[in-house]
C-alpha cells in the first residue's frame, strides 16, 4: 500500500516508516442528545479500565471481530483505533497507525467502523471534517487524559492513506454525560489540511475514513469512551491590514510551507 503524506515545514526529520500528521484542531463544540451508538457515525470506541492478564498471548492481525486473547486488553492504557479492511469492507480492522498500541476497541461492529465520506451525513467535501470525542467516565467531575487522537483518509482509486493528527498539549477531558451525549471536545482539520484534504478526496465516494484514539495509562474507568465523526463548518479569523502585511513580509523567502510525499511501505 502507498501513503501519501504532508510534511510541514517545522519538521525536523521524517522516518521512511512514519509518515508526518498533519493538523486537527481542538475546538469546543455543543453538547447534544441522541447520539448513541447507532445514531451517529461512530468510528471507534474504547475501553480500558484497569490491568489485566500480561501473559495472554497478541492476536497476529487484529480485527474488532476476533475474540480471541489480546495482552493490550485492561492493561491500563485506553486505546484502539480503526482501518479500512479491503478484503472485507464491512468488518474494518483494528490495527493503529503511527505508534498508538491500540487493542482496547468495545462494542464489536456497532462502536467500530469506517466510514465512507458520501455516507456521511451533511458533508459536502472532505474539509469539513471533524472529530467528537465523548468521555464517559461514571459522573460529573471525573476526568480522562487525552494524549494522542487521529484520523485516516484511505483512497481507494490510488490506493494510498492519508493521515491528520491532533498534535498539542495531552487534553484532561471532563465526563460528558455518557453514552448518548456528544461531549463538547471537537477536533476539527486546520486550514492546510482541509485544503489537503479536499484535495486527496476530490470524489467522497473513493475515500474511507478510520480513526485511532488513545488516553494517558491509568486516566480511564468505568463506561466506554466514543468517537464519532460529522460534517462542521470551520469559522477562520480574517486578520487584521497590518497583520497580513507582517505575515506576508515573515513569509518572503520561505517557498511553500509544506510538501506532500508519496512513499511505498516495506
Amino acid at each position: 500500500m502507498k501513503r501519501a503524506t504532508r510534511t510541514l515545514f517545522t519538521a525536523v526529520a521524517i522516518s521512511a516508516a512514519s509518515p508526518a500528521f498533519a493538523g486537527l484542531m481542538y475546538v469546543t463544540g455543543q453538547q447534544t442528545t441522541g447520539t448513541g451508538l447507532g445514531n451517529v457515525s461512530t468510528v471507534v470506541t474504547v475501553q480500558d479500565n484497569g490491568p489485566g492478564d500480561s501473559a495472554r498471548k497478541p492476536k497476529a492481525n487484529a480485527n474488532v471481530n476476533d475474540n480471541g486473547p489480546d495482552p493490550r486488553k485492561h492493561n491500563g492504557l485506553e486505546s484502539g483505533c480503526v482501518a479500512f479492511n479491503a478484503g472485507n469492507p464491512n468488518k474494518p480492522l483494528e490495527d493503529c497507525g503511527e505508534g498508538l498500541e491500540g487493542g482496547d476497541n468495545h462494542a464489536g461492529s456497532g462502536g467500530n467502523n469506517t466510514w465512507q465520506l458520501s455516507a456521511i451525513d451533511k458533508l459536502a467535501n472532505a474539509g469539513q471534517l471533524g472529530l467528537v470525542v465523548n468521555i464517559s467516565e461514571g459522573g460529573p467531575g471525573n476526568t480522562a487524559v487525552l494524549n494522542r487522537l487521529y484520523l485516516s483518509l484511505f483512497n481507494t482509486s490510488s490506493n494510498m492513506t492519508m493521515y491528520f493528527s491532533y498534535g498539542g498539549i495531552p487534553l484532561e477531558l471532563g465526563e460528558g454525560g455518557g453514552i448518548g451525549q456528544s461531549g463538547m471536545f471537537r477536533f476539527v482539520l486546520d486550514n492546510d489540511s482541509a485544503q489537503d484534504a479536499m484535495e486527496f478526496c476530490q470524489n467522497l465516494t473513493q475515500c474511507i475514513l478510520g480513526a485511532g484514539i488513545e488516553f494517558a495509562s491509568g486516566t480511564t474507568e468505568s463506561t466506554p469512551e466514543t468517537v464519532y465523526v460529522g460534517a462542521f463548518e470551520r469559522r477562520v479569523a480574517v486578520p487584521e491590514p497590518l497583520s497580513l502585511a507582517l505575515l506576508g513580509a515573515g513569509l518572503i523567502g520561505m517557498g511553500a510551507a509544506s510538501r506532500r510525499r508519496v512513499r511505498k511501505n516495506g
